[in-house]
């Protein structure tokens, strides 16, 4: 819960910044919080994708062609058995993906409702 308001509290700060940057427009604080909240949640749910394994087949993929093509050009490579089975079932964890997530998904909830009532 600390990290998901010092988010929050670090969203508000640039909106803060940017709303007196523009001059006290209407719509200029929102606008900038729900920017900043979307930035969030999108970066979240790239970790989150990361860390659930969706590319990994795809690195085990570059891995092998960038293999295949220092081989090709007679560079010396060390000799390293690239095991799919490695790459498939590797884990990834994130610090902040949950964080990200959740404050994101907090902050352009909370700007789509006041924006929608005011």
């Amino acid at each position: 819960m600390k990290y998901i308001l010092k988010l929050i509290s670090i969203n508000a700060i640039f909106s803060i910044f940017y709303t007196i940057y523009v001059g006290f427009k209407r719509f200029a604080f929102l606008n900038c919080s729900f920017t900043i909240g979307m930035l969030y949640l999108l970066f979240g749910i790239l970790c989150f994708i990361w860390e659930k394994g969706f590319f990994n087949i795809t690195l085990f993929s570059f891995n092998k062609i960038f293999q295949q093509t220092q081989k090709r050009n007679c560079i010396l490579v060390e000799e390293s058995d690239l095991n799919i089975e490695e790459f498939i079932y590797k884990k990834n964890s994130f610090f902040y993906t949950y964080h990200l997530l959740s404050s994101g998904f907090v902050i352009s909830l909370i700007t789509t409702i006041i924006s929608f009532s005011i």
